[in-house]
């Protein structure tokens, strides 16, 4: 009986090991949409960023039109959402029809965006005021932030400034607002930066002398991470990221991408990477 006893040990000190492990640690589903669409899932909630649209304008990746379809016939993964986000209202992150469509398909959904998205939702589609009641417009000043919870979630809104698109000396993005999302969910923080490059982070961090987060993951505009090393190391000195999703890759570009992996994960081990829509990845967080 006591030989049978003492065998046990080694069994029962592993289990608890395990347990110990896993009690202390979190795990975020990333289901890959297109562009930067995503589905995260935590154990208690889920989230849409950036997923209702059908515009490539000749280069960026679509949702396939069933993925679409699921989401909005709240068909698995994609029932029980707990918000709506949205960074901008470029046809290549929002499809305005679409997400009218969504709000009243599922009035309890609420939609967080900024004020200029939502006007611009409007024009698109007459009436879209009257769903107002899932609006949870969020609309800072330009380099501030404003924090709301959501459904249990609290959300922080950055207005960093859109990427830079210049034509004849002029900023051809300088009249579009883009919002960058901090959210935890369920103990896991996540950074979703839209379109922007390192000088919005630059900029932000100008009248913000101290501002640092502590990021689980940080979805990032594709560019931010083959921009010069010094621009670099401030995005990731604010971010402090354990895993970074580099986003917005054109389809063209993803083999290229794809071939320098390899030497990017020797820099950023954390690094994920989705090409196909529905990709998954789930990753495990060790709570602070």
């Amino acid at each position: 009986m006591t030989s049978k006893f003492h065998s046990l040990i080694p069994l029962l000190l592993l289990t608890f090991v395990c347990s110990t492990i896993a009690a202390q640690s979190k795990s975020l589903d990333i289901t890959y949409i297109a562009n930067e669409g995503f589905l995260l899932q935590s154990a208690h909630h889920k989230v849409l960023i950036d997923a209702l649209f059908d515009e490539s304008y000749g280069t960026f990746a679509v949702p396939d039109k069933s993925v679409l379809q699921n989401i909005q016939q709240s068909v698995a993964p994609f029932d029980s959402i707990d918000a709506l986000l949205l960074t901008h209202y470029h046809k290549d992150h929002c499809n305005p029809v679409f997400i009218n469509q969504y709000l009243a398909k599922h009035p309890t959904v609420p939609l967080v965006t900024s004020k200029p998205s939502l006007v611009f939702i409007d024009g698109e589609c007459f009436g879209f005021v009257s769903r107002q009641a899932q609006f949870r417009e969020m609309t800072p000043p330009a380099n501030r932030s404003v924090a709301k919870a959501i459904g249990g979630i609290p959300v922080t809104a950055y207005a960093l400034k859109h990427l830079t698109y210049l034509r004849n000396g002029i900023d051809l993005e300088q009249y579009m607002f883009n919002l960058s999302f901090y959210f935890t969910m369920d103990g896991i923080s996540v950074f979703h930066s839209g379109d922007v490059m390192p000088d919005a982070f630059a900029l932000y961090q100008s009248q913000h002398k101290e501002w640092q987060l502590h990021t689980d993951v940080a979805f990032l505009y594709y560019k931010i991470l083959e921009a010069e090393p010094k621009e670099l190391k401030r995005v990731l000195d604010v971010l402090q990221p354990r895993y970074i999703v580099p986003m917005h890759i054109p389809p063209a570009e993803i083999a290229v991408w794809q071939a320098k992996l390899p030497e990017l994960k020797k820099r950023f081990p954390g690094i994920l990477f989705f090409s196909k829509p529905m990709d998954k990845e789930t990753i495990m967080v060790r709570s602070k």
